[in-house]
């Protein structure tokens, strides 16, 4: 059944937008097995619209331990000279990773199993966690480009969901993230902008954004405590302005088919193998670690280095087929 429609006035047909809101049922999210039908929902809603929000996926407890650690350090790290805004200083949209210790890295958060059940139904078992880190939205009047998190020639089908675990109710006024719904479906790196250097970024061509727009017009979703966003990496989005004095910390993590083969690692302490051992038995998410025998500063934890894109042969080889036109 298609979305409703109406008509906008000047003779453009809209689609009413929404992002589909799963509810994981109480007794469901205790037992930490998600069921067919969940599943089934799911991967059909992820399809169509490239998003999809898991509403009581995630005790509120331990996103309240993380806001307490979190919370206070996001200024601290606005201020740091050497880390990394997204899309430079006017959006004030910080990386903000979850602390590398093991009793605050909860299994609901770094391997949620609704999550997990989910992906792997699209992508196949055991995937692959190849980042772990968390965008920060500060108080400001500046947003983002539209841009996808990809910028390299990728396939046309699913092959990246990032996981976006808010640790606190989201809303416009506080920066909820503007998503472009069904826009995963002619994902393609010849929509993003070119650099100079004949390289491609991540922000979309403003022609298309006008085009989409007139159909599909952006969002800002809202979010209750408690949930998780799960978003095609391809899917066009936004950060937008925090108008609170309040951080918005969202944290992120991007999975991957195992046959994939990114090449990001996630950097852990190998104090927390014995607990990833624990997930992947229990879920089957694997994490490609770089292992560190000691304390990890969180704080300086960045995505300047991070590459979703493939290092597996046969599909470097394919490359006409990951770099068709979009239609």
């Amino acid at each position: 059944m298609g979305r409703p429609l109406h008509d906008n006035g000047n003779g453009t047909v809209l689609h009413n937008q929404e992002v589909h809101v799963l509810q994981i049922p109480e007794e469901v999210r205790l037992s930490g097995l998600a069921t067919p039908e969940i599943v089934a929902a799911a991967v059909t809603y992820l399809h169509r619209d490239g998003i999809l929000i898991l509403e009581n996926a995630i005790d509120p407890s331990h996103l309240d331990s993380l806001e307490e650690v979190l919370g206070p350090e996001a200024e601290e790290i606005a201020r740091d000279p050497d880390h990394h805004f997204n899309f430079g200083k006017e959006a004030r949209n910080i990386d903000q990773a979850p602390p590398l210790v093991a009793d605050l890295m909860y299994g609901d958060i770094w391997a949620n199993p609704f999550a997990v059940a989910i992906i792997s139904a699209i992508l196949g078992p055991n995937p692959v966690c190849h980042y772990a880190n968390g965008n920060t939205a500060l108080k400001a009047e500046g947003r983002q480009p539209v841009h996808s998190d990809i910028d390299k020639p990728h396939p046309l089908y699913p092959f990246a969901y990032a996981i976006n675990i808010p640790l606190c109710g989201t809303s416009v006024e506080n920066g909820s993230t503007e998503v472009w719904i069904g826009s995963h479906h002619k994902g393609n790196i010849d929509q993003h902008t070119a650099y100079t250097d004949g390289e491609f970024g991540l922000t979309i061509k403003p022609d298309l954004l006008s085009e989409r727009r007139n159909h599909s017009p952006p969002i800002q979703p809202s979010t209750s405590k408690g949930s998780l966003i799960l978003r095609d990496i391809r899917l066009w989005h936004a950060g937008m302005p925090n108008r609170t004095d309040t951080p918005r910390i969202m944290l992120a993590f991007v999975v991957q088919p195992s046959f994939f083969q990114a090449p990001s690692k996630v950097l852990l302490p190998l104090k927390a193998k014995p607990l990833l051992e624990l997930w992947k038995a229990r879920t089957g998410l694997q994490y490609a670690a770089r292992w560190v025998d000691g304390e990890i500063d969180h704080k300086k934890v960045n995505s300047d280095d991070v590459e979703f894109s493939t290092s597996n042969q046969a599909l470097l080889a394919m490359e006409h087929m990951m770099h068709l036109p979009s239609h």
